[in-house]
């Protein structure tokens, strides 16, 4: 007994079993985590190893090589890059994506364990960081207010942040850019050169008389009682009168300068529309509801708000409100595209009950599917939800075919019961065939390798998941729905025959198309070499417009936010680096950008664990809210504009935001970068400067700019240990006694409760700065100036090194063009450029990701269209038909390409996507017109009649589910909304793929099927 012969004989249980599906897919959605992206483990490993004191070239030496050694032969490794600054390295480790990460992070581990020898011993021990999309920060959070930023950033720490971190959900709040407490001690430099003092020994001074120690207990009689002995200060005016100088000198630090509290030379700074403020960043746990746990922390933010309302408190960026945006926009187009599918549905069947009945399977097909994504780990999250919107049109195909073919037979004169029983075995087969044909196509998807495949497995279950619920659905619902809304209402006349609307306009429409269809058959049959001669050249024009279209990645996604990086030569102050990013934030505003968010310096121990850079005083991030009803692109360059010096190398702008999506998709998905490499670090940097300014003219590039900073001035200091001997000095003494006189020296910290303010000594003013202040200094009555050498030379900021070898790097943004045609130009331009022997470049970025996932999917185009011929060879016994569906299908792909071409759009993941989905739809059309025409051969009707014949049988069905699916996703083709431009590629190949599907089904696969079926009779014959 078949499953729709099952289901008529026992109606009830039919209906309470989707029912009883539909409950748990309800229950199911409601537990579904929500966010942006599917989870992404990027298989990328960063150590971070400290070197205290040591410049980037040593650095280097003595700590990225032995690294880079030590990890270099990790299984899977394909990328190796280091990057050396002073006291730190960073080595970065790219593997092949498959790799299994959990056991790579322990060999990697264990081999820096065993290198662990081989590092100095001031070095720290190495720290090893994987890398993940979702531990970008969930939310930015700016607070400002009239009072004092002491009070406020203290606020932030000791309440604020522990409130927000107390929610479910939040794994931790940075707060960035608070004023840390300073108790300074600044000296005359005068008095103490004078005496012979130096800051070291005052701060050995202050420590002694500071130092903390046990008090020991006392016994009386049968107690004993804690002896509490104050050593150390109890306020800070005890440290003014700290004993300095020789024994009985009396000389207290009064004599010799001042004590006060103050605010530290910043490290960081935080400016919220050109004010000062502290800056709240929160990560979320993994796997955590993006959604939910942002709506906990605005709750959170309007009770703080109430309970502080000194301090005004601004959400700068919140990832969920693009998340929320992204989902909902996505959510209404499904409705909207499901409601325009249902009117073309209703448009040729003129019955609201059938076609209530057919968009019936949408919802169902939908909420029966939650339960088995649930238990497959899916998400929800723009692509799961993309699925279902591009499942949307495809799902009603199967409804509309059984619909149809028993409306076909009620009109014959059967009853409801034996019409639907009779349409349903008839189309069970190439029902069956064309929806595994559709799920083929997407299946592959799930085996190969890439960010492609990781991110698009979810949307890949969804139309697996969907058409298969949809497909059951038809085959038992939809039979059981037709028979019993109908019951004692006798046969039900399909639209195209009713009595009362023979002669509407509609009618009038259908049958002119019709005629209009066999007239063009009947032409195509007739002129075979003309049509096979027109394919030809359609081919050939669609090829060289093929190759006119950008191609990338993924699309460009807006999210409304604005990145920008400013990178100042280094050693920059810090006050400089504020001036120039206040004038980005003085240029924002003028474009009508309000929330300027800037943190300039160091970045938090929170950030740089997240993978963000570490920062200099040279450097600055700002997340600038793109003005309302302008594009992002636009003020982009209108931001460049504005800042032609900044623009041309220190300021770079990211627009895909702080998102998950931003970390996959943003500037690292549209850069393409130049290494340059020579035998010495110095003639590599000449030799990059030399490509930098040639791609600066290229029109398709923006942002170009030295990767990682090259040289600064530097002065470097050489012992002469000769002389410091020979005076019975040692080299730490002239080096501390050189380091207090730069910078000052910390001296321990002043304890106040559960507070802890540092002490630092220092010269006072300017001199703490100053190198011959600093030479003037005396050791035992030796100044020293007279026990060093001092000169000026440039030295290495960053050393880079990719894959073992120094290189220096030059990249840019890709603007327009697509990442394979700037690679393209790229490499042409670097290739002109004349060079010695012993320098070689390499062409690195975005494209090469490309150029690896076009390679992927093609074989997913493969693996699919073998499956799919075998499928077809299995329905139809004959491995000559399912040939000709092989051959003609794929052409449906000339509209979507062109459709591309047309609405400016680029081939990418989603596109080639979008082609796959149409070959699959054409291909299920392709089935259902071919077993008609095999029913009525097996008849007895000669070929060219049964072509005729079931091309007639099958138009409305074929035309009908086109344009459904058509419909379905007609709203994502505007892309409106937070997400909505992942989709345009995607709707505009669907929409132009499936105008040429219809011509290919109509006109071109049966004048290919009549051709091949003539030859093998002759063949036979012979």
């Amino acid at each position: 007994m078949s499953l729709a012969k099952a289901s008529l004989r026992r109606p009830v249980s039919t209906v309470a079993v989707v029912l009883g599906m539909v409950l748990l897919g309800a229950v199911s959605l409601g537990q579904m985590p929500v966010s942006l992206l599917p989870d992404v483990s990027l298989p990328v490993l960063t150590i971070r190893t400290s070197y205290p004191g040591a410049a980037a070239t040593e650095v280097s030496r003595f700590v990225a090589e032995p690294i880079e050694e030590a990890v270099a032969a990790t299984p899977g490794l394909v990328d190796l890059r280091s990057v050396s600054r002073n006291a730190e390295a960073v080595t970065t480790l790219r593997f092949a994506w498959g790799t299994d990460m959990s056991t790579t992070v322990l060999q990697v581990r264990e081999r820096l364990d065993n290198a662990r020898s081989n590092l100095p011993e001031r070095a720290e021990r190495p720290t090893l960081l994987t890398s993940d999309p979702g531990e970008r920060p969930i939310a930015v959070l700016g607070l400002s207010g009239s009072g004092d930023l002491r009070s406020i950033a203290r606020t932030a720490i000791e309440v604020h942040s522990r409130r927000l971190e107390q929610l479910e959900g939040i794994a931790s709040v940075a707060v960035v850019g608070d004023p840390e407490d300073e108790i300074r001690v600044d000296i005359d430099p005068g008095k103490a050169r004078s005496l012979g003092i130096t800051p070291l020994d005052i701060s050995n001074a202050v420590r002694s008389a500071n130092a903390g120690s046990p008090g020991g207990t006392v016994r009386r009689g049968q107690f004993r009682y804690a002896l509490r002995a104050l050593t150390e200060f109890q306020d800070v005016a005890e440290v003014e009168r700290t004993p300095v100088g020789p024994a009985k000198s009396g000389i207290t630090l009064a004599d010799l300068g001042s004590v006060s509290v103050g605010v530290a030379d910043p490290q960081t700074m935080v400016r919220l529309d050109g004010e000062p403020a502290v800056g709240l960043v929160i990560y979320k746990d993994a796997g955590a509801n993006t959604v939910s746990v942002t709506k906990s922390i605005y709750g959170a933010i309007d009770q703080l708000a109430k309970e502080f309302p000194g301090v005004t408190i601004r959400v700068v960026a919140a990832q969920a409100q693009f998340v929320t945006d992204a989902l909902s926009n996505l959510g209404q187009e499904i409705v909207v595209g499901g409601a325009l599918a249902l009117f073309m549905i209703w448009l040729f069947l003129r019955d609201w009950r059938a076609s209530f009945a057919i968009g019936l399977v949408i919802p169902l097909a939908v909420f029966t599917a939650m339960t088995i994504l649930q238990v497959a780990g899916v998400t929800i999250n723009i692509l799961s939800l993309g699925g279902l919107a591009l499942g949307t049109g495809l799902m009603v195909d199967n409804a509309i075919v059984v619909t149809e073919g028993t409306g076909r037979y009620k009109s014959e004169g059967l009853s409801d019961l034996e019409a639907a029983e009779r349409a349903a075995s008839e189309l069970t087969a190439p029902l069956i065939a064309g929806t595994l044909t559709s799920i083929l196509v997407f299946g592959p998807i799930v085996f190969v390798q890439g960010l492609a495949a990781a991110l698009f497995k979810d949307l890949s279950l969804s139309v697996a998941v969907t058409l298969t619920t949809s497909l059951v659905l038809a085959l038992t619902l939809m039979p059981v729905l037709m028979v019993r809304w109908r019951k004692g209402a006798g046969s039900v006349v399909p639209a195209a025959e009713a009595p009362a609307q023979r002669d509407s306009a509609l009618t009038r429409i259908g049958h002119g198309a019709a005629e209009l269809y066999e007239r063009g058959m009947a032409w195509s049959l007739a002129h075979r070499k003309t049509v096979f001669l027109i394919t030809v050249l359609v081919i050939i024009g669609t090829t060289a417009v093929a190759f006119r279209i950008p191609r990338e990645i993924l699309p460009r996604v807006d999210e409304g936010l604005a990145v920008a990086e400013l990178t100042l030569p280094q050693g920059t102050a810090i006050e400089e680096t504020a001036r120039q990013a206040g004038r980005i934030e003085a240029a924002a505003r003028k474009l009508g950008s309000e929330g300027i968010y800037a943190r300039i310096g160091k970045a938090t121990d929170e950030e740089v664990l997240a993978g963000a850079d570490p920062g200099t005083s040279a450097t600055a991030q700002l997340i600038i809210p793109v003005p309302e009803g302008m594009n992002g692109a636009r003020f982009a360059e209108a931001l460049r504009t504005a800042l032609p010096d900044l623009a041309a190398g220190s300021l770079t702008l990211d627009l895909a935001g702080q998102s998950e999506f931003g970390s996959l998709i943003g500037r690292e998905g549209r850069v393409v970068r130049v290494e340059v490499s020579a035998p010495k670090a110095d003639e590599a940097t000449r030799w990059a400067d030399s490509v930098r300014s040639k791609l600066a003219v290229l029109e398709e590039l923006s942002d170009v700019r030295s990767a990682f900073s090259t040289t600064q001035p530097t002065i470097e200091v050489t012992l002469e240990r000769e002389r410091i001997a020979r005076y019975g000095l040692t080299v730490d003494a002239v080096a501390n006694a050189l380091a207090g006189g730069l910078g000052g020296v910390s001296s321990g910290e002043f304890r106040e409760t559960d507070r802890r303010t540092p002490i630092t000594v220092r010269f006072a003013g300017n001199a703490n700065e100053d190198l011959p202040t600093a030479l003037a200094t005396p050791i035992r009555g030796i100044p020293v100036g007279e026990l060093v050498s001092v000169r000026e030379i440039r030295a290495p900021v960053e050393v880079v090194r990719m894959n073992q070898r120094p290189v220096s790097v030059v990249e840019a943004a890709v603007e327009r063009g697509g990442t394979a045609r700037a690679s393209h130009d790229v490499s042409q331009l670097v290739e002109s450029i004349p060079s010695p022997p012993g320098v070689t470049w390499r062409v690195t970025g975005a494209d090469t990701e490309q150029q690896r996932t076009t390679r992927q999917l093609v074989l997913v185009g493969i693996l699919a269209a073998l499956l799919m011929y075998l499928v077809l060879a299995g329905e139809f016994a004959s491995f000559s038909i399912p040939m000709v569906v092989m051959i003609t299908v794929p052409l449906a792909a000339v509209g979507g390409l062109l459709m591309l071409w047309a609405t400016g759009q680029s081939i990418n993941v989603v596109s080639l996507i979008g082609m796959v989905v149409m070959i699959g739809i054409s291909d299920n059309d392709a089935v259902v017109k071919l077993d008609a025409i095999r029913r009525f051969r097996e008849e007895g009707h000669p070929l060219e009649e049964a072509v005729m014949l079931g091309g007639r049988q099958r138009l409305r069905a074929i035309v009908m589910t086109s344009l459904t699916t058509v419909a379905g996703v007609l709203p994502l083709m505007f892309g409106i909304g937070g997400g909505g431009a992942l989709y345009q590629p995607l709707a505009a190949t669907i929409i132009g793929g499936s105008v040429s599907a219809l011509l290919v089904t109509f006109f071109l696969l049966p004048t290919v099927y009549v051709w091949v079926e003539e030859r093998r009779g002759r063949g036979k014959r012979s």
